[in-house]
């Protein structure tokens, strides 16, 4: 086996060595200007509804100049612990390639969204990204279904951060906010793996966590996280979250990050860390707001499903005269090849 580079992996541990400081509590408190007063408990308590939205999107074909992906977006409600309903949209398949703009996406804008026609075309370069923004477009959809729907004190929870990948959904999530706060309903959204950091590069989440520890600080707790804090300038047209760090389990094996709108007052802010700390007790995913939990795995698209959607593909291509070279002078991957010896 050849060895990596010495000096590539002295490169990787000063990285680390430079955001795991020994001093990274004391840093972070003198930084953000935290003690233990900054973090707020949140016993559990959700009188209401608490739903929320995923979505998932796969790639079922590809070729040089264009692939084939599905996408999807699930809802799941819960009230008093047990699921209530659950939804999901169509599995839709979209064409993703060789054009520079896709030309699906504004169909799919003007179907999700009364007509309207998107602010910014969908372009194909990056085909990872056009088919999560085809995805965010119906997550968007079924979150602003859903906004219309809860009442005063429900809680809506998306999967991620409050802020738009694509310019096209800036109107969109304004909508869904703007519909919520006029119904009283509670918005979070919730981020597996945060990319957020502060002092040139250190993540906020373990940063966060190692103060609460130094301090004592048992969970569930939130802890506001001031805009001055973070390293990235915010695009303020984009992104309508306010940063937060929750532990929502005594037994959470770390917290996460949580954005909250704009705007949002401290008593909705304890009552919506209330109601993620009630659902984050499955000892599956303990800490994890379960409801979240529950619509990714609905909302998955499984290998099973995927290939099942290849194989209606191929199968109507092949009603269509195509022949198995020509298949595989379009989609055949040498990777394929290489990969048996």
């Amino acid at each position: 086996m050849i060895p990596v580079d010495p000096g590539d992996v002295a490169a990787v541990l000063a990285w680390m060595a430079h955001i795991r400081p020994s001093d990274l509590a004391e840093r972070f408190a003198a930084c953000g200007g935290f003690d233990a007063s900054s973090y707020l408990p949140c016993p559990p308590a959700c009188p209401g509804h608490i739903a929320a939205v995923d979505g998932s999107n796969a790639e079922v074909l590809a070729s040089g100049s264009f692939s084939v992906a599905v996408v999807r977006a699930v809802e799941v409600t819960y009230l008093g612990g047990k699921r209530a309903h659950a939804g999901e949209s169509p599995l839709r398949a979209f064409r993703i390639g060789p054009e520079r703009e896709n030309l699906a996406y504004a169909d799919l804008y003007a179907e999700c969204f009364d007509g309207a026609l998107p602010a910014r075309s969908l372009e194909n370069e990056d085909r990872s990204e056009a088919a999560a923004t085809l995805r965010d477009t119906l997550e968007y959809w079924v979150a602003r279904r859903l906004a219309e729907s809860l009442d005063t004190g429900d809680v809506l929870l998306l999967d991620g951060a409050l802020r738009v990948g694509h310019e096209s959904h800036r109107p969109v999530l304004m909508e869904i906010l703007r519909k919520a706060a006029g119904r009283g309903v509670l918005v979070a959204a919730v981020t597996k793996a945060a990319a957020a950091t502060w002092g040139n590069g250190i993540p906020l989440v373990p940063a966060a966590a190692a103060l609460a520890r130094r301090l004592g600080v048992a969970g569930p707790w939130y802890l506001e996280v001031p805009a001055t804090l973070g390293d990235a300038v915010r695009h303020l047209e984009w992104d309508f979250g306010a940063t937060y760090v929750a532990c929502l389990h005594p037994r959470s094996p770390h917290p996460f990050k949580v954005d909250l709108p704009v705007g949002t007052s401290p008593d909705e802010a304890a009552r919506t860390f209330s109601a993620l700390a009630a659902y984050a007790d499955d000892g599956r995913v303990t800490g994890y707001p379960f409801p979240l939990f529950d619509a990714h795995r609905m909302a998955a698209i499984t290998a099973d499903q995927t290939e099942f959607v290849k194989q209606q593909v191929i199968g109507a291509m092949s009603g269509r005269g195509m022949t198995e070279r020509e298949y595989q002078e379009l989609f055949g991957d040498m990777h394929d090849e290489f990969a048996r010896y």
